[in-house]
This record gives structure tokens, C-alpha cells and sequence, in this order.
């Protein structure tokens, strides 16, 4: 019991600095007519990297189109956001993707979602993941 009073107060403590980090990556979603611009903003001292899902999707980027088929039924696609597995963000730049939804268009949009999943190095030189998620109606 002890152990997990711990671990709790730890993960309270240490949660607010990595939302902080956070923050100085700006992620948006908005989406102009058969159009959904992804963009990450590196707004850090340093670059960061941004990971496209290759292996599995809880570990990168990506969005996600939820949609009706023709029989009306709910389906779900993973799209692609990167043309590289790992693209760097220098300090002041943006990646800005466009990506065509046109074809699930046609009966229906249900969700679109994304995900950032941006590394850098912390003050200590040490590997920080950030994952980052949006969705739009």
C-alpha cells in the first residue's frame, strides 16, 4: 500500500512538469472541406522528433478517419501524417501535412483523431516522449 501511496504522489508531482514540457510543442487539427491539416509547432529551445506509426499505433503518428460506409456500417482507417519515419522540428519551424479525406467523405464522417508522438532531450540530456492527441467531430 505504501508503494502505490508513492507512486501516486510521484505521478502527481512529476505529471504537471511533463504537461508543462508539453507545451511548448503546439499541436492542431482543423479541418478545410475535404482537408485536414495536421500541424505540429516546435516553439522549444531545442528540435524535437516527431514519429510516424510504422509497427504499432500506440507508439506514433498518425490519424485516424472514422466514417460510414455505404451499408452505413462504422469503419475506422489510420492514415499516414509522415512521408519519413522520423521527422525533425527545429526550434521556430512547423510540419504541416495536408491529407485528403475526400473519399470518406461521400456517406459520412463519424471522428477524425490524431496523434503527435514528439521525443527531445529534457534538461538532463535524457529521452522524453510526449504523446499528444486531438479529435475533431
Amino acid at each position: 500500500m505504501k508503494k502505490l501511496k508513492l507512486i501516486c504522489i510521484c505521478m502527481f508531482c512529476f505529471f504537471p512538469f511533463l504537461c508543462l514540457k508539453a507545451q511548448d510543442v503546439d499541436f492542431s487539427l482543423t479541418r478545410e472541406g475535404n482537408k485536414v491539416i495536421y500541424k505540429v509547432s516546435n516553439r522549444m529551445k531545442q528540435f524535437v522528433v516527431l514519429y510516424e506509426t510504422f509497427v504499432d499505433i500506440g507508439t506514433g503518428s498518425h490519424l485516424l478517419v472514422r466514417y460510414k460506409n455505404a451499408e452505413g456500417e462504422i469503419n475506422a482507417e489510420i492514415l499516414s501524417v509522415q512521408d519519413k519515419h522520423f521527422i525533425r522540428v527545429d526550434p521556430g519551424e512547423s510540419y504541416v501535412r495536408s491529407i485528403d479525406i475526400s473519399r470518406y467523405v461521400q456517406n459520412g464522417i463519424v471522428a477524425i483523431s490524431a496523434v503527435a508522438n514528439v521525443s527531445f532531450d529534457d534538461e538532463r540530456g535524457k529521452l522524453k516522449i510526449v504523446r499528444m492527441e486531438k479529435e475533431i467531430p
